[in-house]
């Protein structure tokens, strides 16, 4: 429990002090073909898409995936069923576990995108980028 609260308030610091680039949902163009991408369907599930697909696995189960794979520098994570307007407690939610996870496995660049049911990145608007 007291490791849970830690990691919470260290992700919350880590978000905060981060050099996130808001976008108004600019539409993404991979530029980083060696990316790894990711398909957040909800809170806990997701599955990888690239460079190998993956089957529905908990997110634990993805960056575990992803920590098997050689070194990346760029992580793009699809957040499907994603509703807010602007970024707010939802994305927070949803997005510290994953950001946090892939900075540790050494990603230096992370994009989240909103989701449209496609699995191809390519032209879907991004929310916020970390670089």
């Amino acid at each position: 429990m007291k490791a849970t609260i830690c990691l919470a308030l260290a992700a919350a610091a880590v978000l905060l002090s981060s050099c996130a680039t808001p976008r108004p949902r600019e539409a993404f163009h991979n530029t980083d073909k060696t990316a790894v991408v990711i398909e957040s369907l909800d809170g806990q599930t997701g599955e990888m898409i690239l460079p190998a697909a993956s089957a529905k696995l908990g997110n634990d189960g993805v960056l575990a995936a992803a920590m098997s794979l050689p070194q990346h520098q760029t992580a793009v994570v699809i957040l499907e069923n994603y509703n807010e307007p602007r970024i707010g407690s939802e994305f927070r939610t949803r997005g510290t576990p994953w950001f946090v996870g892939l900075r540790v496995l050494g990603y230096q660049r992370i994009v989240f995108l909103q989701g449209d049911g496609s699995a191809n990145p390519e032209g879907l608007p991004t929310l916020v980028e970390y670089d």
